[in-house]
């Protein structure tokens, strides 16, 4: 469903410092000079190590518990504990996974990038969704595989399942169906393919059995997937353009209002947020940007794209965008509701939300965090891509809104 082209700017040679310190990673002291695809094969290895990997673990752990949270709701659909400690499931899984979304490149991404497998859009294929799909899947009892329609599973559908009651009027069921038990026993095998696509996609990246850990860290010296590191790189850069197209336009500007290329989203509308039904959008914005965060600096004392930035002396450059993306974080704890569809539906006047936007503060809060999120993607783009020759998606590439 992301599958975005790759605008690519020629890199010349570069000498990073592999030094320490700043902004929570950075390579350990002591460690030398490394040079050029040298020093960009460092920064891969240890973002695999320390941040994309870690990152597959914890959540094949939480889509394993979800599994088994919905397992116990569909055993009684009307128990009203068990369903909801499979929604507290679903919301510890679906933040997970939203960090997941920032670094899809490897078998997440689509078949048709490097090492491609298709995984994330079969566990979550953010925007496509479709609430009849779903429900007449669910009174079919239908089963979930690799050929289910990507609009009518995954954890997306899992949401709608667990948290709406009641019929859907646009599709009613059929005589007799239990829509209860229907829903609950769809969930239930969503749920069960979502927690295998997860192992699947961890598994492909440990170093014990699909090990796509060394075709990443080892690009351009024996990779088969990336003949360089700065193809790895540019696949990587293409990916945490999720935060400029998906976190910032579609998630953030579409549903106050504030519009975004591309896209069409006249006047502020809780329904375009991206939970509307669970009403849980907010802690999926702040992992999409603490995951790229993650990626910038590093995680564990390992280095990451900001090492690279230091090492051809624009240590600028890098404190810039640190700042913007501590600046947003913190707007994200302070300036917003843990629901954020309250913040959108509070939204009554479209000349105050384009200026806080424009201001990046004030009131309504929600439109501020637009203004916050487009400064600190606004370097990414402009600066950081830029300085690193890095590749960007082709509708991102002159994105000026």
């Amino acid at each position: 469903m992301r599958g975005w082209s790759k605008g690519l700017i020629t890199i010349a040679t570069a000498t990073l410092a592999a030094c320490g310190g700043g902004g929570g990673g950075g390579g350990g002291e002591g460690a030398g000079v490394m040079l050029g695809d040298e020093a960009r094969r460092a920064v891969l290895a240890d973002l695999g190590t320390s941040v994309i990997l870690p990152t597959l673990r914890d959540f094949a752990t939480e889509a394993g518990e979800l599994n088994t949270a919905i397992a116990a709701h569909a055993a009684d659909p009307g128990d009203t504990a068990a369903r909801q400690t499979a929604q507290a499931a679903w919301q510890d899984a679906m933040a997970q996974f939203e960090r997941v979304e920032v670094v899809a490149v490897g078998p997440a991404a689509p078949s048709d990038e490097a090492g491609g497998q298709d995984l994330r859009d079969l566990i979550y294929a953010y925007p496509a969704f479709n609430a009849c799909a779903v429900d007449r899947s669910a009174y079919a009892g239908d089963e979930v595989n690799a050929a289910t329609r990507i609009d009518a599973m995954g954890l997306g559908a899992v949401e709608y399942l667990l948290y709406v009651e009641g019929e859907n009027s646009a599709c009613p069921p059929d005589s007799g169906v239990d829509v209860a038990q229907a829903r609950a026993d769809y969930a239930a095998a969503v749920a069960t393919f979502v927690a295998a696509r997860a192992q699947e996609l961890r598994d492909a990246w440990e170093a014990d059995q699909g090990n796509f850990l060394a075709q990443w860290s080892q690009a351009g010296a024996g990779s088969d997937v990336y003949m360089t590191p700065q193809d790895a790189l540019d696949a990587l850069s293409t990916s945490l353009f999720y935060v400029e197209k998906e976190t910032k336009d579609r998630k953030i500007a579409c549903p106050t209002g504030i519009g975004a290329t591309g896209l069409v989203c006249s006047g502020n509308d809780v329904s375009r947020v991206e939970h509307s039904y669970a009403r849980a959008s907010t802690p999926s914005l702040r992992a999409n940007v603490q995951m790229f965060r993650d990626v910038f600096t590093g995680l564990g004392g390992g280095m990451g794209v900001n090492d690279l930035l230091r090492g051809i002396d624009r240590q600028d450059i890098a404190d810039k965008l640190l700042t913007r993306l501590d600046i947003t974080l913190m707007h994200i704890d302070t300036e917003i509701s843990p629901d954020f569809e309250t913040e959108v539906e509070s939204i009554d006047d479209a000349t105050a939300c384009t200026n806080a936007s424009a201001n990046a503060t004030g009131e309504p809060s929600a439109c501020a965090l637009h203004g916050v999120i487009q400064d600190a993607m606004d370097t990414f783009r402009t600066e950081v891509v830029s300085a690193l020759s890095l590749a960007t998606p082709d509708r991102a590439a002159g994105d000026n809104d």
